[in-house]
C-alpha cells in the first residue's frame, strides 16, 4: 500500500496501526497546496455473503456521518472524506500532529496530581460531547490520546467504526445480553492483547458497551499516571482484586484516588454513569484545594550530636522567616502582575494601531505570561498574528480567548475568518453558527457563513444565509451579488439576474457585478445584453481580462467576428496565458475562413492546456477546411477521447469520414452523435447522405425526413430546404 494513491488523491506514506479488519495509514493529500498529511482508516469488507458487505457499508456510513458531526469539536479530528475502493471502506480524517499519551506514561515516573486532573478534565469534556451525540468511543487507550503539537491540548482520535451504537443500550441497568459481535477471549493471550484488554470493562468484552465503558478506560489511564506503574503491573494488581491498590502507590490525594476508583469499578452499575458526573467531582477537588490553609511543614526528629543543637535551633528559626519573606514576595508579585499585564496590553494596542504588529505581539506575549486569564489579550494577539498572515497561530490564540470566555463573539467570529482562510470551511461554518446563536441579529455572520457554504458548494444553504443578511441589511449590495452567484451556480439564472440587478441599483459602480450579470445573460442566450454588461464592466475596470474574454464570446454568438478578435486579442495582451481567449479567437478566425490563424490559436490553446477537448475539436475543423483530413481526424479523435460525450465532435468526424468515403466509420460516428443528442439535425442529414451512397434508399429518406422536421422546429430554413431537396432526389 505504501505509495498507493487512494481515490486519485490520497498518497499513502506509512502504516501506523493494523488490526484484523483493516489498517490505519498516514497519507498526503495531493489535491491541497503543500500536500498536507491526513489519516486514512481502512475497513476491509467481508466476503462471506452478498448481504454482509452491504450491511457493513450501511453501518460504516452511519458511523462516518456521526464522526463527521463529532469532528466539529475542537479536540476531535475533522472528517474529510469517506469512500469505497477495492473491496475496502476508507475514512479520511484530519491528521493531528503531536505525541501520543503512551509516550508520556513512563513506568517509574508518576504524574503530579495537577497533571492527572488536567488530563482527566480535558478528555472528560470530549466524552461529554460524544456521549451527548449518542456515540461511544470504545477504543480509549493511551495511544489514542494525542497531545496536540500546536497548543499542548489532548485530542481524542480513532473512534470505533465497526459497530452501530444504539443509545438505549447505554443504560447500565438493562439486562446484559450477548451480542453477535461479542469478543471471545482466547485461553492464551499475547502480551499486547493483555495490555489492550486492560482498558476494556467486562460489559464491553461481552459485546454490550455502555457510555461508562469509556469512563472505565479513561480511569485505567489515570491509574497508570498516578502510580507510575506499567500496564502489565496494573493488570496484575487488578487480577488480584487488591482493594488497597492506592494505599502506597498513588501520588495523589485521597479524593482523586476515590474518583479514579469509582471510574474503574468493574460493576458498571456502581461505576460513574456519565462523564459530566466525573467532571463535576474533579472540579470539587479544585474548590477544596483553593479553600485549604497553607500546608504545615512536618520535620521528623533526627538524632544529632549535642554540639550541633544551636545550629539546628538557628535553622528552625530561619525557616519561618524565609517562608514569610517568600510569601511576601509572592504576594507582591501577584498583586503587581495584573497591573503590569494591563500596561503591556495597552502598549501592545498602541503599537498595533501604529502598524508595529511584531512589537505588539511581543507586548501581548509578556502580558499573557503575567496574566493568562485575560481573554482580551489573547484576542488582541490573535488579531495581530492574523494581520501578519500567521493564521494557525491566530486560530490558537482565538481558541484560548474563547476558552477563557466562551461568549467572546468577536474571537469566535475572527476564528471563523481565519479557519476559512486556511481551508477549514466546516470549522468556519461551526464558528459562525455559534456567533449567530449568541447574536441572532448579526448580519455579517450570516453573510460570511454564506461565503463559507458557497466555497463548500452548498448553494442552497449559501442562498439562505445571504437572504438572512439581506433581511437584516436590505442595502447590502455584496449580499445581493453573492446570492446571485449562488443562485446561478444552483441553476436559477433568472433569480441570479434579479439579484445582480438589485446589487447594481444599490451600488452602480461595481465592475464585478456587471460582469456577473453579463454571464447570467449569456447563459440565458441574451448575447446583446451580455455584451452590454461586459462593456460596462470594462468601462469601470479597463483591465478586467475576463470581461474582454467573455465579451469576445458574446460577439461570437452575435456573429460579430472582427470585434470578437479585437476583444480576445486585448485579453491575451493582459494575460498571455488566457486559454479561453486563444480558443475564442480560434473560433472567430474559423468563421472568417482564416484557417491558418485559427489552427495557430487552437495550437496555442492546447499548449496552455493539453486536456482542452474544444481546442482539439476546433483545430480539427480548421485542418479539415485546409484540406488536412487525416490531421483533422486525429484532432477530433483526441477531442472525443477527452470528452466522450461530445456529440458534435462525433458528427464532425463522421463528416470527414464521409469525405474520405469511409462510410462504415461515418455511419458509426453519426450513430454515436445521435445517441448523445437525438435532436442533432445535421447528423441525421449527413447520415442520410451516407445511406444514399450505400444504396439504402429507405434509410436515407427516413434520415432526411427526420432532419427536415428538426431543422424546421429549430428555425433553420436553409437546412430544411436542403433536407427536402434530398428527399425529392431520393424518390
Amino acid at each position: 500500500m505504501i505509495g498507493q494513491l487512494l481515490d486519485r488523491r490520497y498518497r499513502i506514506i506509512k502504516v501506523t496501526d493494523s488490526s484484523e479488519v483493516g489498517k490505519t495509514y498516514v497519507a498526503a493529500d495531493t489535491h491541497r497546496p503543500g500536500y498536507p498529511q491526513c489519516t486514512v482508516r481502512e475497513m476491509r469488507l467481508p466476503g462471506t455473503s452478498s448481504q454482509t458487505p452491504e450491511l457493513v457499508k450501511v453501518i460504516f456510513q452511519r458511523n462516518a456521518e456521526i464522526i463527521e458531526k463529532l469532528g466539529k469539536h475542537d479536540k476531535i479530528p475533522e472528517l474529510l472524506a469517506y469512500f469505497e475502493e477495492n473491496q475496502s471502506l476508507y475514512l479520511i480524517e484530519e491528521f493531528i500532529a503531536g505525541s501520543s499519551l503512551s509516550q508520556e506514561l513512563i513506568p517509574g515516573e508518576p504524574w503530579t496530581q495537577d497533571e492527572v486532573i488536567g488530563l482527566l478534565s480535558e478528555v472528560l469534556e470530549v466524552l461529554v460531547f460524544i456521549h451527548e451525540n449518542g456515540f461511544i468511543h470504545r477504543r480509549i487507550q493511551p495511544n489514542r490520546v494525542i497531545r496536540r503539537e500546536s497548543d499542548g491540548l489532548f485530542v481524542l482520535i480513532d473512534f470505533s467504526l465497526d459497530q452501530e451504537i444504539n443509545p438505549e443500550l447505554a443504560n447500565c441497568h438493562l439486562l446484559a445480553q450477548t451480542s453477535p459481535n461479542s469478543v471471545k477471549r482466547p485461553l492464551g493471550k499475547k502480551p499486547e492483547l493483555v495490555t489492550e484488554e486492560l482498558y476494556v470493562p467486562i460489559e464491553q468484552s461481552q459485546g454490550n458497551p455502555r457510555y461508562n465503558s469509556d469512563i472505565y478506560a479513561l480511569g485505567t489511564i489515570a491509574q497508570l499516571a498516578v502510580t507510575g506503574l506499567s500496564p502489565k503491573e496494573v493488570s496484575a494488581l487488578n487480577n488480584r482484586k487488591n482493594e488497597n491498590f492506592w494505599g502506597n502507590r498513588a501520588t495523589c490525594s485521597a479524593a482523586l484516588a476515590e474518583i479514579i476508583d469509582r471510574m474503574v469499578n468493574p460493576d458498571c452499575e456502581e461505576r460513574y454513569q456519565e462523564a459530566a458526573e466525573v467532571l463535576a467531582d474533579i472540579k470539587q477537588i479544585f474548590v477544596k484545594s483553593e479553600a485549604a490553609p497553607p500546608p504545615t511543614i512536618i520535620t521528623e526528629a533526627i538524632s544529632q550530636p549535642p554540639r550541633q543543637r544551636p545550629t539546628r535551633l538557628l535553622l528552625f528559626a530561619a525557616i519561618p522567616a524565609a517562608l514569610i519573606l517568600i510569601a511576601a514576595m509572592i504576594y507582591f508579585w501577584q498583586s503587581q502582575s495584573p497591573a503590569r499585564a494591563k500596561e503591556l496590553l495597552t502598549r501592545g494596542v498602541a503599537k498595533a494601531e501604529q502598524g508595529d504588529k511584531t512589537g505588539a505581539i511581543a507586548d501581548y506575549t509578556s502580558a499573557i505570561a503575567l496574566n493568562a486569564s485575560d481573554p482580551e489579550t489573547f484576542y488582541k494577539r490573535a488579531n495581530a498574528r492574523y494581520d501578519l498572515g500567521a493564521r494557525d497561530q491566530a486560530i490558537a490564540d482565538y481558541t484560548q480567548a474563547i476558552k477563557v470566555n466562551p461568549s467572546h463573539t468577536k474571537a469566535i467570529y475572527n476564528r471563523a475568518l481565519a479557519r476559512r482562510d486556511t481551508g477549514d470551511k466546516r470549522g468556519a461554518v461551526a464558528d459562525f453558527t455559534e456567533v449567530l446563536r449568541l447574536n441572532p441579529s448579526d448580519g455579517d455572520a450570516y453573510y460570511e457563513r454564506g461565503l463559507a457554504y458557497y466555497d463548500m458548494s452548498d448553494y442552497p444553504m449559501a442562498i439562505s444565509d445571504y437572504t438572512q443578511a439581506i433581511r437584516l441589511n436590505p442595502n447590502d449590495a455584496k449580499a445581493y451579488s453573492n446570492r446571485g452567484l449562488a443562485r446561478s451556480a444552483n441553476g436559477d439564472k433568472t433569480g441570479a439576474m434579479a439579484d445582480f440587478t438589485q446589487a447594481i441599483q444599490i451600488s452602480p459602480k461595481q465592475a464585478g457585478v456587471y460582469y456577473s450579470r453579463g454571464r447570467s445573460r449569456f447563459n440565458l442566450a441574451d448575447y446583446q445584453g451580455a455584451m452590454e454588461d461586459y462593456t460596462k464592466a470594462i468601462e469601470l475596470e479597463p483591465e478586467l481580462t475576463d470581461a474582454y474574454t467573455n465579451r469576445c464570446s458574446a460577439y461570437l454568438n452575435l456573429a460579430t467576428y472582427d470585434k470578437a478578435i479585437e476583444d480576445c486579442t486585448r485579453a491575451i495582451t493582459l494575460d498571455p496565458k488566457d486559454e479561453a481567449a486563444y480558443n475564442n479567437r480560434c473560433i472567430a478566425y474559423l468563421n472568417l475562413k482564416q484557417f491558418q490563424k485559427a489552427s495557430e490559436d487552437c495550437s496555442l490553446t492546447i499548449g496552455l492546456n493539453g486536456n482542452n477537448p474544444k481546442a482539439y475539436s476546433n483545430r480539427g475543423l480548421a485542418r479539415q477546411a485546409s484540406g488536412d483530413q487525416l490531421g483533422a481526424v486525429e484532432d477530433l479523435t483526441q477531442a472525443i477521447r477527452l470528452n466522450p460525450s461530445d456529440a458534435v465532435a462525433y458528427s464532425n468526424r463522421g463528416n470527414i469520414y464521409l469525405e474520405l468515403k469511409n462510410y462504415p466509420l461515418a455511419v458509426e460516428d453519426f450513430a454515436h452523435s445521435l445517441r448523445l443528442n437525438p435532436n442533432n439535425a445535421s447528423a441525421f442529414y449527413s447520415r442520410g447522405l451516407v445511406r444514399r451512397q450505400l444504396k439504402d434508399r429507405t434509410g436515407a429518406i427516413e434520415d432526411f425526413q427526420k432532419a427536415a422536421t428538426l431543422f424546421l422546429e429549430q428555425g433553420r430554413a436553409d437546412g430544411f430546404k436542403n433536407a427536402q431537396a434530398q428527399i425529392n432526389d431520393s424518390k
